[in-house]
């Protein structure tokens, strides 16, 4: 063995390192290549990583793998103080009284919701599903077509079907918006866009779920999307197609498993694996759909209505917890001014339910905290469209959001138009995990779309993002996407094509209900048929 000298550590073999002829170390490359594969052996599929890296191991892969370091988070826009609140007040009512109607009643006389068809009305779709969803197609892609407030007959009444029954299929319609807002640019960019969304929501319309492969979880995530129209088959992929939220509202089993359940006088939504992930997230997801508070709920062979559900969601508020969409379904439901006591005494309102949103955090929160601001964005609209106006903690959220929009939009839009796949921590771009980009860029996109004034819709950023949803999803048309962030991107494509071109898409319920839309006063009336005292029965104005 080779003797050690003070100046060589412990352990290590200096005859390697001796020159062994005149002018050279010829041993010093084999050396430094056999140190630098043992160091990557870990790194080769099939290869086994040494037990422990040593100092020499670890310089090596500092030098070789070049590992950038986590980029650190970005600074995030926090809720504007009292002040800030209090200088914006008459600027911002100033604003918000040029954008709400012009007669609206007062918060204590009208309800937040405006008229919405029943279920038996908003239900009606059928076997035509493919030749309207064609003609959506062949409207949008139509340069010369301009939406107008037209007068249809309401579909047949159906019952919403029972997990037993078959659905019958009537005929559907198309209804139109009056667009009365500023409309996009005629430019070929903004022509082109509108057939490819048409064409993707066209395309994924015709691949409905089925009950057989798909849970109540991944149900909710289908019809997000389309809303009432959508479809699900029963007992597999070539199953007969009944109303999805119908069977989910009819205690249908969805891979075994079921959303409601009956407790007591009862009925409650379940949360965990396959069902709800966050409490009161159907009722969310119901509301985001235009279902009526009076649609029938039937739970272990008790009858409710969603009103009930409602009533629930109401009793289970608690102060610091996640009130994302109990903000969203509340908001929608209820009168702006309404209040009430929660199961364990506290008091509350819709107001509160905003104040206790706005402080808590956004990253961190469901699906990157795209959903608490979709929640303040919306509890927003709602109290505009009863009110007139925003006060209180309507102001401090409506200033939240909109800082939020502006940090969205220029610090964190990849350059294929696709948002960070990191949500709100900072700019990143996984290149090879197209999921993730879907994710990430269709429910930012479904904020966006949802809260932004009618004239930021056509900004280049906001287009590019929706360029790149349609050009993903439509690249790979057969591809099982992951059916959660597939139901947000889409919701975010029927949203655009709404409040840009006035379109809503087939069965006639309308995708956004916010004050800024591309038809202020939208017209979307059903006609029944007279009675026989000469009045039409049922009709409907939605707005």
């Amino acid at each position: 063995m080779p003797k050690h000298d003070a100046t060589t550590p412990a352990g290590c073999t200096p005859v390697l390192f001796a020159p062994t002829t005149r002018g050279g170390w010829p041993n010093l490359l084999p050396v430094v290549l056999a140190v630098c594969c043992v160091a990557t052996a870990g790194d080769r599929p099939g290869t086994a990583a040494p037990p422990s890296r040593g100092r020499a191991g670890r310089f090596i892969d500092g030098i070789i793998k070049k590992v950038e370091p986590t980029p650190a988070f970005i600074p995030l826009p926090q809720p504007p103080s009292q002040e800030e609140v209090d200088r914006l007040a008459a600027q911002s009512r100033k604003r918000t009284t040029a954008t709400a109607r012009p007669a609206s009643p007062p918060a204590s006389s009208a309800p937040a919701t405006p008229a919405t068809p029943s279920w038996n009305d908003a239900v009606a779709i059928g076997s035509q599903l493919k030749d309207a969803a064609s003609k959506v197609v062949d409207d949008a892609t139509n340069p010369d077509y301009k939406p107008k407030a037209k007068a249809v007959r309401s579909p047949t009444a159906v019952v919403a079907p029972s997990p037993t029954a078959r659905r019958q299929t009537p005929p559907i319609v198309v209804t139109r918006l009056q667009a009365t807002g500023a409309p996009p640019p005629k430019t070929q960019r903004f022509e082109r866009l509108r057939g490819r969304i048409a064409q993707t929501l066209a395309t994924y319309q015709r691949r409905p779920l089925n009950t057989a492969q798909n849970t109540p979880w991944e149900v909710m995530h289908g019809f997000i999307a389309f809303g009432i129209p959508t479809q699900i088959r029963v007992g597999g992929p070539s199953g007969d197609p009944v109303s999805a939220i119908g069977w989910s509202n009819m205690g249908g089993r969805c891979r075994g498993q079921v959303m409601l359940a009956a407790v007591d006088d009862r009925v409650v939504a379940l949360k965990g694996v396959g069902v709800q992930g966050h409490s009161a997230q159907y009722l969310a997801i119901l509301a985001q759909c235009r279902v009526a508070a009076n649609s029938p709920l039937t739970v272990q062979g008790k009858q409710f209505t969603v009103a009930d559900l409602i009533a629930e969601e109401k009793l289970s508020c608690k102060s610091k917890t996640e009130l994302t969409f109990a903000l969203i379904s509340l908001a929608h439901y209820l009168p702006t001014d309404a209040t009430w006591e929660s199961r364990d005494g506290e008091k509350w309102s819709l107001p509160r339910l905003v104040e206790e949103e706005i402080v808590q955090p956004i990253r961190g929160a469901p699906c990157g905290g795209t959903h608490r601001l979709y929640g303040l964005a919306y509890g927003c609209q709602r109290r505009l469209r009863a009110t007139g106006q925003l006060d209180g903690p309507y102001l401090r959220a409506d200033k939240y959001v909109r800082d939020y929009q502006n940090f969205a939009l220029t610090k964190l839009q990849n350059r294929d138009g696709s948002f960070s796949t990191e949500w709100f921590k900072y700019a990143a771009d996984r290149d090879d995990d197209i999921d993730r980009k879907i994710q990430t860029t269709g429910h930012i996109l479904e904020w966006l779309v949802s809260s932004l004034d009618q004239n930021r819709l056509y900004e280049s950023r906001v287009v590019a993002a929706a360029e790149f949803l349609c050009g993903a999803l439509m690249s790979e048309p057969s591809r099982e996407w992951k059916i959660g962030p597939l139901g947000h991107a889409l919701h975010a494509l029927n949203i655009y094509q709404e409040r840009a071109w006035g379109t809503v898409l087939p069965g006639g319920i309308a995708a956004y209900s916010g004050p800024m839309k591309a038809a202020a006063e939208p017209a979307m009336i059903a006609d029944k048929p007279e009675s026989s005292s000469g009045k039409k029965e049922g009709s409907t104005t939605r707005r």
